[in-house]
């Protein structure tokens, strides 16, 4: 699977892909996460993917990420509930109301859950290789 080009809603576990490239990189979780962060709301000003948004939801309470909101990516803590869960009950709902979602996790037990409600999945590693940035 690549990165639709139809505008669709991606639901990313943070942590799950933050911790996907932390040891690749020997850094810290907090320099891995804005990293990402960057590079995903550099992603989403591209003429390419502009037409998605990207939800980053993080398991756990607030932490100093930077803005929440950075062009189509939209930053998001858990408090009290899962990633899993969170992601789950998002993408039934948009699923329900006829949104184009995918969900980018690691978790298989999640993914098998995502594919009994018809929502499709991509591994993190494959979502992050998929987006391709414009040479400057």
């Amino acid at each position: 699977m690549y990165t639709s080009t139809k505008p669709t809603i991606y639901l990313i576990d943070g942590l799950n892909i933050v911790r996907s490239f932390l040891y690749e990189f020997a850094r810290t979780e907090d320099d891995v996460t804005a990293d990402f962060l960057d590079f995903l709301e550099e992603v989403s000003q591209s003429e390419r993917y502009c037409m998605h948004t990207y939800e980053v939801i993080f398991d756990g309470s607030f932490r100093p990420v930077g803005p929440l909101y950075r062009a189509g990516v939209h930053i998001s803590f858990t408090e009290a509930a899962s990633a899993d869960q969170i992601i789950c009950e998002r993408a039934d709902y948009l699923a329900q109301t006829g949104q184009r979602v995918i969900a980018v996790t690691d978790d298989r037990q999640l993914q098998e859950a995502l594919r009994e409600l018809g929502v499709k999945s991509l591994f993190c590693r494959k979502f992050y290789n998929s987006l391709k940035l414009p040479e400057k």
